[in-house]
């Protein structure tokens, strides 16, 4: 793995945070501005970055070897429920500070970080397995995700708890999309793509904005954080790229899943904080420090395994 390649993502990644940061202080944006652009992302972009993974996809792997991955990642994401149960009884002081830390177990930014770095480090021939754990991960983040940042919200609406909703039918759009491959007007495919590559800037935005009110000192002297990071972002993605590695023999769908389980804190839980009002600050101090500290948390699990 080329770690500079890991740098500089993370540094984009920094730099787009600053300019949400700087944007409120100035005053140019406010926590209302936030909000209404978490909804955006939330209910627009984010889906649509998930259809533009699938339209973009070239194919070319067999489908015994899709339906390999497919098992992978059903697997993947039912070991990291799992820890999400049992991880935060350690961290979590209160009730949505358990629920925070399920969902930092559960969700790593494997679309807004992990196609760009997988597609530099092994080539875009891979990103095919992203694209699978991209739709299960948008799967459960519509429904178990979502069920667990509204029951803190005070909403009772259906909508806290449904199961459809735009996440969820967009991931089922990703699937007929794949399996079918319907020739779609260029026209079409270029507006979703459009809409799709506002989300990187969109979140970081967001996650600016959300810090600019929080004394930063305080990221970094939240020690059980850095014991999280130990164990979910270095420990959990050895040991499971370590099973990975004596159950699938292809080195490359092994070296992606583990870069995948690698990855820092996702975007989206806070996304949905912001959108309905709840308390975000554990998730904005987690996806900051993760992803300052996967500068040398990734490489570490990959010389790991």
């Amino acid at each position: 793995m080329d770690a500079s390649v890991i740098f500089r993502q993370m540094c984009m990644i920094f730099l787009l945070i600053a300019v949400g940061y700087i944007a409120c202080k100035r005053g140019i944006a406010d926590d209302r501005a936030g909000k209404a652009v978490s909804a955006i992302v939330v209910n627009i972009c984010n889906p649509a970055l998930m259809l533009t993974s699938v339209l973009e996809s070239g194919g070319g792997i067999s489908n015994e070897k899709l339906l390999l991955a497919a098992g992978a990642g059903l697997g993947i994401y039912a070991c990291l429920f799992l820890a999400g149960q049992v991880l935060p009884l350690f961290f979590g002081k209160d009730s949505l500070e358990r629920d925070q830390y399920t969902l930092m177990v559960l969700f790593g930014n494997i679309g807004f970080i992990g196609i760009p770095v997988i597609s530099a480090v092994l080539g875009t021939e891979v990103l095919i397995y992203v694209i699978i754990c991209n739709i299960i991960f948008n799967i459960l983040i519509y429904t178990y995700g979502r069920y667990l940042v509204y029951r803190h919200s005070g909403q009772t609406t259906v909508r806290s708890g449904g199961i459809v909703n735009t996440g969820t039918v967009v991931g089922v759009a990703c699937v007929l999309l794949f399996i079918f491959k319907p020739h779609l007007p260029e026209v079409l495919v270029k507006s979703v793509d459009y809409v799709g590559s506002a989300t990187t800037f969109l979140s970081m935005l967001v996650i600016g904005i959300s810090l600019a009110d929080m004394p930063l000192g305080k990221i970094f002297r939240e020690t059980r954080l850095y014991i999280y990071i130990l164990v979910r972002h270095i420990l959990l993605p050895i040991a499971m790229g370590w099973v990975l590695g004596l159950l699938i023999r292809d080195t490359e769908m092994v070296g992606t899943f583990v870069l995948l389980i690698g990855m820092p804190v996702a975007n989206m839980p806070l996304m949905m904080c912001e959108e309905t009002g709840v308390d975000g600050t554990l998730l904005s101090k987690g996806i900051v420090l993760s992803t300052l500290c996967s500068l040398v948390t990734i490489p570490l699990v990959v010389c790991g395994i």
